[in-house]
């Protein structure tokens, strides 16, 4: 009944769009390639036994230049982010413009009985609202600043309003190992410092000395069990920090090597709306403002009729689409799923994955090629097909977006999550393709400029890697280097 639902829902918002497969034509698509494991390289078959590689790189015209296992289903990993970083460009016109409605905001809610009135910290779906010290735009503490510019020095309680988007926190089939950290952020749309907190752990002082570990300043969000002790130098690192999830205490045990160097770990927050709040009465108090209550987060309706105090200024939505492409943040790639939902006239993360979906019927992509589950690649339910990837890619040049789309790929050498690898080589500055890596995963998909000066468009994804083989990520960058060149 689910997937009935859903495939009508997909049809409906496809006519609604006035997509359709006819339109596919106008995309020049590569044809699908003969299966030859013979064109690649022995170093990829060598990194480890039982990895399954897909390979599919096209000319623009769409010639094949190299294929194998093009058509078979891949987990893809970050890849995911391609199609809703493209989907933003497709269903939101209005990425380089300021769209003050994105702002977060604070409202005064008058309370009964003449206590004092309380605040209302509302989030618009903005995940670029940091705090901190050295904060210099869209900054909570503009917030605070505001109350106190407007000489309201007590409040009753201050909520925290994310009800703009539905409470979908995590992404279907996301691992709970992944939640506690910041790259398995819950969604929200009154977002913080991307919904973590930094902490610094370091060895203590002398051997059996427990563990140092401190907040960052203003992070202290989370509760620490310190139950990790300081082992001799050049023994083995055993230290492990985890919050469970749902669980707003962090564990730090087992042992860290005396003289290891200090490193910080990015630990989510259980719930955005709460720790945002927390923070904002932080600061009003810091200021002078007493907060008779404390930290509450709106749960229901019946708010009394409030009035904005105050709004911060986001940055156009570009920005949340490079963090996405660029940067691999997962937070944004979910921010953006949702907004695209709102666009379509829906409002859940699936109406978001509809539109997508919508989309790739569009480029005359087949469902079998690409089916995704989230918009940042967590799931491990995503699938797609090299060959398919190649396909929309190819479809995406063609579009008066698609130039715009490409700029906010990492670049080889250069720029995000590729700006490590391919430096010093041909391809430093000449590839443009998106990364993807979880447990036994490493794609890169993308465009190259080849020795030729011609554009290949190429996807190239590792699935099924052993727990100790090392990452295929080497030799697909050999694979790749030795296409340009012969190309």
């Amino acid at each position: 009944m689910k997937a009935l639902r859903m495939w009508i829902h997909r049809s409906r918002l496809a006519a609604a769009l006035g997509l359709g497969l006819v339109l596919a034509a106008c995309a020049t698509a590569p044809a699908p390639p003969a299966q030859t494991s013979a064109e690649i390289p022995q170093a990829l078959e060598a990194t480890g036994e039982g990895s399954r590689f897909g390979v599919m790189a096209a000319t623009l015209g769409g010639k094949v230049v190299r294929a194998s296992r093009a058509d078979e289903r891949f987990i893809p990993a970050s890849n995911t982010k391609l199609f809703t970083a493209a989907a933003a460009f497709r269903l939101l016109p209005d990425l380089r413009k300021s769209q003050p409605e994105l702002g977060t905001t604070l409202h005064l809610v008058p309370e009964p009985d003449g206590k004092p009135p309380s605040l209302r910290l509302a989030g618009a779906g903005d995940p670029t609202v940091r705090d901190g010290a050295d904060c210099v735009s869209n900054c909570l503490h503009e917030l605070a600043d505001a109350i106190v510019r407007r000489g309201i020095t007590r409040v009753t309680d201050v909520y925290g309003d994310e009800t703009l988007f539905p409470h979908e926190p995590f992404g279907l089939g996301w691992s709970w190992n992944n939640l506690p950290f910041y790259f398995g952020a819950p969604v929200s749309a009154l977002t913080v410092n991307g919904n973590a907190a930094e902490l610094r752990v370091s060895p203590g002082a002398a051997e059996g000395a427990p563990v140092s570990a401190v907040w960052a300043p203003g992070d202290d969000v989370l509760r620490l069990n310190i139950e990790a002790i300081t082992s001799a130098t050049g023994s083995e690192n055993l230290l492990s920090v985890l919050r469970w999830p749902g669980s707003d205490e962090v564990q730090i045990t087992g042992s860290l090597p005396a003289g290891t160097p200090p490193r910080s770990y990015f630990l989510s927050v259980p719930d955005p709306a709460k720790t945002a709040t927390e923070r904002l009465v932080r600061l009003l108090r810091a200021r002078g403002v007493t907060v008779e209550g404390g930290a509450k987060v709106r749960l229901r309706n019946d708010l009394m009729v409030d009035a904005e105090l105050a709004r911060l200024t986001p940055p156009p939505l570009l920005e949340t689409v490079i963090n996405t492409a660029k940067d691999s943040d997962n937070l944004s790639a979910e921010v953006l799923l949702r907004h695209m939902a709102r666009a379509v006239g829906g409002e859940s993360a699936d109406d978001g994955l509809d539109a997508v979906h919508a989309m790739l019927d569009e480029a005359g992509i087949d469902r079998n090629g690409i089916e995704l589950f989230d918009g940042s690649g967590l799931s491990p339910y995503n699938r797609v097909t090299p060959e398919a990837t190649v396909q929309f890619l190819t479809w995406t040049t063609t579009q008066n977006w698609g130039e715009a789309f490409r700029a906010t790929l990492p670049v080889g050498g250069k720029a995000g999550s590729l700006s490590r690898r391919f430096r010093g080589t041909p391809l430093e500055g000449r590839i443009f393709a998106k990364t993807g890596t979880v447990q036994g995963v490493n794609a890169l998909s993308g465009f190259l400029t080849a020795a030729s000066g011609q554009t290949l468009v190429f996807s190239v994804i590792s699935n099924d890697r052993a727990a100790d083989a090392a990452p295929a990520t080497p030799a697909m960058d050999a694979m790749l280097l030795a296409l340009a060149a012969q190309n």
